[in-house]
């Protein structure tokens, strides 16, 4: 018994496996992500979550102790410069050409 497929059987039959491999390599990248690639993943992303929170959290100490106990200087400086903001913000004018820093600020 022999069986004769017109064209369209044959490319209907090429289309149905090659969507049946499609799905079937979908499913396994699924699963693969799911259980092997997303932990890892959320388990990176949790330990530099960790990490930076650490870093910030002991930049942030450092800073309140340099400015409690020894670095009046930079709180004076800071304090001047707000005042000279708020001064000629009340003034209604702006800082003269030679007042301003040199980053660049208007």
């Amino acid at each position: 018994m022999t069986v004769a497929l017109s064209a369209t059987q044959v490319f209907g039959l090429l289309f149905a496996a090659a969507m049946l491999s499609s799905l079937i390599t979908l499913l396994v990248m699924h699963l693969a992500f799911k259980y092997k690639v997303g932990p890892e993943i959320e388990r990176k992303v949790d330990r530099r979550l960790s990490e930076g929170a650490a870093r910030l959290e002991e930049n942030l100490r450092q800073r309140i102790v340099e400015a409690v106990f020894g670095k009046s200087d930079i709180i004076r400086e800071r304090a001047r410069d707000i005042a000279k903001t708020g001064i000629s913000l009340l003034a209604g004018r702006r800082q003269a050409r030679g007042d301003y820093d040199d980053e660049g600020d208007f």
